[in-house]
């Protein structure tokens, strides 16, 4: 009784026919029959061979196609199986070649469609699209003219790496041509993917270099002279030195209206004595705002060179004239030189302080304010010659109130009247 047959054992027409392909004979003396210059090379991964042990390999994920282009993918693998080593003649018997002409037949009724091959799956590289025309026309004219060696087909990802030089990867397959190993394969790889990367990084630089060409293009552009300042407002200047102001307005004009250092300018004018605040802004495209704010001048003195000194109430000399002021509170006694834009002194601020202190009523009979600069007593000269005897600059508002009650009362006939204590003197001419 014999067993049914296994499915995975070949059948004895296909033993018979792979042992007259594959095998070779043996001389009398025991060593094989091979002929000299060949070599005892073959490609045992062929699928050809596969398909003929009836072995079904795993198969690709086919994208959907017409039925022709099933019919073309036997095509490269039956061309394949051709080019195995050449054994001795007789040994290899013929193969049907029924497939070959239903794969011409097939091409024959949809020779404009070309069949598209998809290698599926997650980890898969993207689609391949295989010219099987064109390969068979390439195929037919190298059996025309004589050549019979395989062909090397490269593909590669055009978007990632340069094209490959075909004999740099072409490896020795069975009896086909070629003298490629896998260490010149993976060279030329490594040299593809350099240049791929290269390439990603040239295109990074060039990004960074017009990132930062941008903004130098435009700061370029606005520090031309289209920008240029060509109108310089000022505010507020009543005392400011003219000589310095013109000196300021003539540097900005003509200048970018971005380059110009405001703080510089601020600094500038801020030497002037008078200016107790400045704002320089710009006013885009053409102008310049310039915002003073002066120091207010309270009272004067006479120094030892007859020159007549105006001051703030912080004691800081304004300006120094030659002519009595008659616009300000003149301050009587022996006072220093004191040059322009220095503080005077503790007791000259004191005084500038009481002129800004005084009631409106008393302010109006009042002539000029006395001062000791070796005490720092203070005292008033009234209209009609009474003298008003104040003491130190401490307390004053109780001081002052005191003798806001007797002007009001009236001091007509009264030489001197000492408000410096709560006990009032009043000394009658």
């Amino acid at each position: 009784m014999t067993e049914p047959p296994i499915e995975d054992n070949p059948s004895d027409d296909v033993l018979e026919e792979l042992l007259g392909a594959f095998s070779v004979d043996s001389t009398p003396d025991g060593t094989d029959d091979i002929a000299p210059g060949r070599p005892d090379e073959y490609d045992f991964d062929d699928p050809s061979i596969d398909r003929l042990l009836g072995i079904t390999a795993e198969q690709p994920t086919v994208a959907a196609a017409p039925a022709p282009a099933l019919a073309e993918r036997s095509r490269p693998e039956q061309l394949k199986a051709e080019r195995l080593k050449p054994v001795k003649p007789g040994k290899i018997k013929p193969v049907k070649p029924a497939k070959s002409d239903k794969v011409k037949s097939s091409r024959g009724q949809d020779a404009a469609e070309r069949p598209t091959i998809v290698i599926g799956g997650e980890d898969a590289p993207d689609a391949v699209f295989l010219d099987v025309e064109r390969e068979e026309k390439f195929l037919e004219r190298r059996t025309e003219e004589g050549n019979k060696e395989r062909s090397t087909i490269v593909i590669t990802d055009f978007d990632e790496v340069a094209p490959l030089d075909a004999t740099a990867v072409r490896s020795s397959m069975g009896g086909g041509g070629g003298g490629g190993s896998p260490d010149q394969r993976i060279r030329a790889r490594r040299i593809s993917v350099r240049r791929a990367e290269g390439r990603r990084r040239l295109r990074w630089v060039l990004i960074g270099l017009a990132v930062i060409a941008v903004p130098v293009a435009t700061l370029a552009v606005l520090a031309s002279q289209i920008f240029d300042v060509t109108e310089v407002t000022v505010q507020g200047a009543t005392y400011t030195d003219p000589t310095l102001l013109a000196t300021v307005i003539n540097d900005l004009t003509g200048d970018p209206v971005l380059l110009v250092d405001t703080q510089a300018i601020e600094q500038k004018l801020q030497a002037d004595p008078w200016v107790e605040r400045v704002k320089v802004e710009t006013d885009f495209p053409h102008g310049v705002n310039i915002d003073i704010r002066e120091r207010k001048p309270v009272a004067a003195f006479q120094g030892g060179d007859g020159r007549f000194r105006i001051i703030d109430y912080e004691g800081r000399v304004l300006d120094v004239i030659d002519g009595i002021p008659i616009d300000y509170l003149l301050i009587t006694g022996d006072h220093p030189d004191t040059a322009r834009g220095q503080f005077v002194g503790a007791p000259y601020s004191a005084a500038a302080e009481l002129v800004l202190s005084l009631p409106s009523e008393v302010s109006a009979v009042t002539e000029s304010v006395g001062l000791n600069a070796a005490t720092g007593a203070l005292s008033l000269q009234l209209n009609g010659g009474t003298t008003v005897q104040l003491g130190d600059a401490s307390h004053m508002d109780k001081k002052l109130a005191r003798l806001l009650t007797h002007v009001r009362a009236g001091v007509v006939g009264v030489c001197e009247v000492d408000v410096s204590t709560s006990e009032v003197g009043i000394v009658p001419c």
